[in-house]
This record gives C-alpha cells, structure tokens and sequence, in this order.
C-alpha cells in the first residue's frame, strides 16, 4: 500500500506539471512555431539535468539501448505532434484526446513488456476509446480542427509506446538518466527544423519559456519515478488528472468552454479509467520492479 501511495503521488506531480508545461505551450504558440516550441521544451530539460553532478556519472553507464532507441523515437514524434496540437485546438479537447494514451498503455504493456491485463482492463480501454470518440466527434465537422485532431491522436499512440518504454528502462537506468538521454535526443531532433524558420522570442516571453521547459522536465522526472515504483497498468490512469487541470486552465487563461461532447466523452474516459485503477489495484499491479 506504501508503494502504491509514493508511485500515485509521483504520477500525480506528474499531471500536475505536464499541464502547466501544457498552458505555456498555448500561450507561445501565438509568437513561436511548433518546432521552436518542441525545442525549447526539450532544451530547458538539457539545462535543468546537466547540472546534476550525479548524472555526470551516470552518463557513462545507460544501460539498455534499444529502450532507449524505443523512448528517445516515439518521444520525439509525440512531442512534434502534441505542440502542434497545443498551438491549434483548445487546450482541454488537445489534453483529452493525447490522455487517451492512457487506454492505449495496456495494449503497449503487454506487447513491449509481456505485462498481461484482465478482461476488465480490456473493457476499460473499449469504453475510454468510445468516450474518446465522443469527444473527437464535433471537431471532425469543423475542417480547421481536424488536423490538430489526427495530431493529438499521433501524439498519444507515440507517447504510449514512449512511456512503456520509460518503464522498462527504470529497471536498468536511473530516472535522472532516463529523462537526460530523452532531453538531449530531442534537442537533436528539434533543433535544425527549429532553425529553419527560427523567430527569437523577447525578453518578456523568456519567463513563460522556463515554465514550458522546466515543468516539462519535471513532469518527466516525477512520472519516471513513478514508473520505478508501480506497473503501467496501475498508474496510467494517474494521466488523466492532467485533463481537468488543463480544462481549468484553459478556461481561466484562455477563456477555452467545454462542449457537450466533450464532457459526454470525458465521463465514458473517466469511467473507462475507474476500471483499469479498480482492476490493477485489486491484482497488485502496483508491484515494484526488482
């Protein structure tokens, strides 16, 4: 019960810093392209973790590459496509839709890790993907909406796979390093497209930039702890806290109402959820890694 509490705390620091990372995104896309979004989230991570003496050491022993290969490839796809998301669409319905990752973890646990889920899992995810589909259903009809959509939906397949990944490698690998190696991968994959159509962000906006580097860094420090502690099953529900924290701030920064679609297919996730949390709990999906 211990462990369970410390890995849902981790996971709940997570959600908590994945959406404030998230609302920056949304305010600097009104003045930065999506790839000098992707590489300033990714580069304040460099900054942050190279400081960290204990990782200097660290750098010379990761351990497992095709992992590594695993998380630094489908990460760096997530993250091009969720900024993208975050700049084009409301800031709940991006959330929403790249949290449906959450009912896709079962299937990438099993296939990357051999971790099996029950029949209860499995019907989980059907009635979180249809409360997904509710959600989605209003912005296929408006054409603007429909490629940020498809962009959401990419960046949650990707970050699937990429957080089952982080999971394997906390078997090997501390979090620090983890998170180092990914930071400095996607430096390298965001910042000769950044370059192409670089615009040098003010002074002003250079606050709001560490909040979009920083927490993003945090959250990724705080969810490799978590994975360290507990199975994907037991803490992948711990994700969707991150929709109604960035459905609040959606609506108090950006004056961003949910629609009726979207709290319809919120309640079918939520309860899609209830039932991945009740069924892992009850078989010990929390069990630490040796």
């Amino acid at each position: 019960m211990r462990i369970s509490l410390q890995a849902g705390l981790w996971a709940i620091a997570s959600a908590a810093t994945f959406a404030a990372s998230s609302a920056a995104a949304k305010f600097l896309a009104l003045k930065l392209p999506t790839a000098e979004l992707a590489f300033f989230r990714a580069a304040f991570g460099v900054l942050v973790l190279v400081g960290a003496s204990r990782l200097l050491v660290d750098l010379g022993r990761p351990r497992d590459p095709f992992g590594y290969a695993m998380r630094c490839g489908l990460g760096v796809v997530a993250l091009y496509s969720l900024m993208f998301a975050f700049s084009s669409m409301p800031l709940g319905l991006a959330s929403l839709l790249f949290f449906s990752r959450v009912l896709l973890m079962p299937v990438t646990a099993r296939v990357m890790l051999g971790e099996r889920s029950s029949p209860a899992v499995w019907a989980g995810v059907l009635t979180g993907f249809a409360g997904a589909v509710v959600s989605l259903w209003p912005a296929l009809t408006v054409p603007e909406l429909r490629l940020p959509a498809a962009a959401a939906l990419l960046a949650a397949v990707a970050s699937a796979g990429s957080q089952t990944a982080v999971r394997r490698l906390t078997a090997t690998n501390s979090a620090g390093l983890i998170v180092l190696i990914y930071t400095a991968a996607s430096v390298a994959a965001t910042g000769p497209v950044a370059a192409v159509n670089w615009i040098g962000p003010p002074i002003s906006d250079w606050p709001l930039l560490a909040v979009l580097g920083g927490f993003a860094v945090l959250a990724q420090l705080t969810a490799a702890k978590a994975y360290a502690k507990a199975s994907v099953g037991f803490l992948a529900p711990f994700d969707f806290l991150t929709v109604p924290a960035a459905a609040v701030l959606g609506f108090v920064l950006f004056g961003e109402v949910p629609t009726l679609h979207g709290l319809a297919g919120s309640a079918l996730i939520v309860a899609g959820t209830l039932l991945v949390y009740v069924r892992g709990t009850s078989t010990g999906a929390a069990a630490v890694n040796p």
